[in-house]
């Protein structure tokens, strides 16, 4: 759950990004750096409706943020809609990943907005939903190949390297 930074100067918190690493006030114009918000190793810095906001990212967890290019309902929509196919289709044989799947389901119905946290086990079950999505309908994943690929490179990352 994001939490709202608010600033001494600027109390509303309403900072957007200006540059990597550099955030502007809205209502005062107070210019402040990444390396002004006190954020622990396990959190970044979001912008949520024009709100800087600190929002945790537990070890191992990767973090989902909609491309500015993109109005963002529209990208958990398609995530929605990958995982609603996949209920029709035998992609999960584990009890374990049905229930993820429906919880990840029950996650962008409350918040398609993004962005979003994900463990290791629900990108893998995002990215099988995906690769349906993909076979079923081809044109929906074509719609925005750069966030899938997002969403794809992050399943990477968050899988533990295989030992040979």
């Amino acid at each position: 759950m994001p939490v709202p930074i608010l600033r001494h100067v600027c109390h509303e918190g309403r900072y957007t990004p200006r540059g990597p690493g550099l955030y502007a006030c809205r209502s005062c114009g107070n210019r402040a750096t990444t390396a002004a918000f006190p954020v622990q190793s396990d959190e970044r810095l979001v912008v949520l409706a024009g709100v800087l906001q600190v929002l945790a990212v537990p070890d191992g967890h990767q973090m989902i943020t909609p491309t500015r290019r993109c109005h963002a309902p529209h990208l958990g929509a398609g995530l929605a809609l990958a995982l609603r196919l996949s209920r029709t289709q035998p992609v999960y044989r584990r009890p374990e990943d049905i229930a993820t799947a429906e919880n990840l389901l029950a996650v962008l119905d409350v918040d398609d907005q993004g962005p979003w946290v994900f463990s290791p086990e629900q990108l893998d079950v995002l990215t099988r939903a995906m690769d349906v999505r993909s076979a079923r309908l081809p044109s929906t994943a074509r719609q925005h190949p750069d966030f899938d690929a997002a969403i794809r490179a992050a399943h990477t990352r968050s899988r533990p390297p295989h030992s040979h």
